[in-house]
């Protein structure tokens, strides 16, 4: 038997993941909503050109935040894939948007975290959408590959989550809805650029 200190490394369960989605659920509907189904190659580079913004201005926030010394895990980033897709796409690079989200905290960094990370569960059937589509992982949809391709990552986090000792459900949450918000405002703020 394992010491009580212990996870197994196939656990799945969280506590503060479940509630978490609870308390973010409008803002991840919203978001659900707002992506839609893409059904066309103009759809799909709409999409990609809007993520490509959320997540390159995201990138930006978690390269100036301050990470705990005893966190080893990082999470997925994807802007480079993004840039990657939207060439192949014909569609112009996406830049970060001027935007502060406070991740000097913990949970806060967490409660961002949390949104970023599940968005790769939601890869895996973005990235069969954007197959039907002749997109792959060498063309077109290289960041839906990177996002799907390994969900010990997710695992890994979910456990950095739950192990996280003084954790403040508010912060986390309060910022997983922030990050939803700035989400649904790159999905909703315009036109994408085509080259």
């Amino acid at each position: 038997m394992a010491p009580e200190f212990e996870r197994p490394r196939h656990m799945a369960y969280s506590e503060r993941r479940f509630e978490l989605r609870d308390r973010t659920r409008d803002g991840h509907e919203r978001l659900d909503a707002a992506i839609g189904a893409f059904d066309s190659v103009q759809s799909y580079g709409r999409y990609v050109g809007f993520l490509g913004t959320f997540r390159a201005t995201m990138d930006d926030q978690l390269a100036g935040a301050a990470w705990p010394a005893q966190w080893r895990w990082r999470p997925t980033m994807v802007s480079a894939a993004l840039a990657q897709d939207a060439h192949d796409l014909g569609l112009e690079v996406a830049r970060s948007m001027k935007v502060v989200i406070d991740l000097s905290d913990p949970s806060a960094l967490l409660g961002a975290l949390y949104v970023l990370e599940g968005s790769t569960l939601g890869a895996r059937v973005l990235r069969q959408r954007a197959a039907d589509l002749g997109m792959t992982g060498g063309y077109g949809a290289r960041h839906l590959s990177l996002m799907s391709n390994d969900i010990a990552q997710w695992q890994s986090f979910l456990v950095l989550l739950d192990d996280a000792g003084d954790f403040d459900m508010d912060r986390a949450a309060a910022t997983a809805n922030e990050v939803f918000a700035l989400a649904l405002r790159c999905f909703e703020s315009g036109r994408v650029v085509y080259q």
